[in-house]
């Protein structure tokens, strides 16, 4: 009982912000020009500012951890992979880089960063934005690649891929702050203090942005393809990712926050990027729905088996 009420301390706030955020544009409160001002407001200024400010005071020495870089780049090859393989048996042919992209990619900056903040605190945050540089790269490359292998309209070069992905300002931030705590340079506690009032507007704002954005008639409506994206993403991947930690011996903290960021629904960043390209960007929309309402239940029953285990 006590694993069940720690998991939902975790899981059950994040829940009750995404459905305010649905409620709230159902009702009106929340509107598409606040959407698209907020959005702005949150990747661009006060997630990157929460990521620097939480990155900048740690001691990397001790919070860095190179094997867990290197694992969670190659597991994320091995989910592509497999998402790939999976794509095949989805029609019509052009959907298919649509669905490995759903497998795979998870939503790292609002979801998966926000359950590892409640699940570990600071410490948690810290691991999962240092994994989540690399991640958010490898992520970005990958998606290109199967979406213009199956779509059939302009093709981004490398160098614009490149450039897309040394301006994320959450790459900037990580990388900037993880350079100044690397060399222990000091920032003023004034910056620090401003940078934490703004910095906690990040993850309430972007959930509440995340539930305005669902759709229930996804689920609803939810097709062959939506159910294999929906298995893969929540439950299946997750799973095997888990197991190749375990093997690689990782435990605790580390553990845990693989987990999270690997169980996150389908990126929300993907449904621009399907639709630029020219895919099916509807059923990306009800992926993107589907996953993140079923990601917060497959989440909490995670997580209560890895502590109940006392694995994480």
């Amino acid at each position: 009982m006590n694993f069940l009420l720690e998991t939902l301390n975790v899981t059950g706030p994040i829940f009750v912000i995404i459905m305010l955020g649905l409620v709230l544009q159902r009702t009106g409160l929340i509107t598409e020009s606040f959407l698209q001002v907020s959005s702005k407001l949150v990747f661009s200024i006060c997630l990157p500012i929460l990521l620097f400010t939480t990155i900048v005071k740690l001691d990397l020495s001790e919070t860095f951890n190179l094997k867990a870089v290197v694992f969670t780049l190659f597991a994320t090859f091995v989910i592509f992979g497999i998402s790939w393989l999976v794509s095949l048996f989805t029609q019509p042919r052009e959907d298919r880089g649509v669905v490995t992209q759903g497998c795979f990619r998870s939503n790292l900056g609002v979801i998966g960063i926000a359950l590892a903040a409640n699940a570990y605190g600071d410490h948690g945050l810290a691991v999962a934005s240092l994994l989540m540089a690399s991640l958010t790269i490898a992520f970005n490359v990958l998606s290109v690649v199967v979406l213009s292998y199956y779509q059939s309209q302009q093709r981004p070069q490398a160098k614009q891929l490149a450039l897309e992905v040394l301006r994320n300002p959450l790459i900037i931030a990580i990388v900037v702050a993880a350079i100044l705590a690397g060399f222990s340079v000091p920032v003023p506690g004034v910056l620090l203090s401003a940078g934490g009032y703004l910095g906690s507007m990040a993850l309430p704002l972007a959930l509440l942005g995340t539930g305005a954005g669902l759709s229930l008639r996804a689920l609803r409506q939810s097709g062959a393809s939506t159910l294999l994206v929906v298995a893969m993403k929540t439950l299946i991947l997750p799973s095997i990712v888990v197991g190749m930690a375990l093997v690689s011996g990782f435990r605790g903290v580390e553990l845990g926050v693989i987990f999270l960021l690997f169980v996150a629904p389908t990126a929300t960043v993907s449904y621009a990027m399907v639709r630029a390209m020219g895919g099916n960007d509807v059923l990306t929309a009800n992926l993107i729905s589907a996953t993140t309402i079923v990601s917060i239940a497959t989440c909490s029953l995670g997580l209560v088996l890895l502590k109940s285990l006392s694995l994480a």
